[in-house]
């Protein structure tokens, strides 16, 4: 089940179907701006990403402990 556009909150993180975690940073009409985090071979990896409202909320599984900064 998709969450819901208003329980999603700046600062917070929440995890995909895949396992990736989402940093919530900010967002502006149907984007969404976030850090993305994922594990690779390597250990965790961070980038930036932006998505819409939509395609965000459609994978997300629920709220997680946010990791800790690089």
């Amino acid at each position: 089940m998709a969450m819901q556009r208003h329980s999603i909150l700046v600062g917070k993180c929440y995890r995909d179907a895949f396992g990736a975690i989402y940093r919530i940073v900010g967002f502006n009409g149907d984007v969404v701006q976030c850090v993305l985090y994922h594990r690779t071979e390597r250990g965790l990896v961070e980038r930036e990403h932006s998505d819409s409202w939509a395609d965000l909320l459609d994978g997300l599984q629920g709220e997680v402990e946010c990791p800790p900064a690089a």
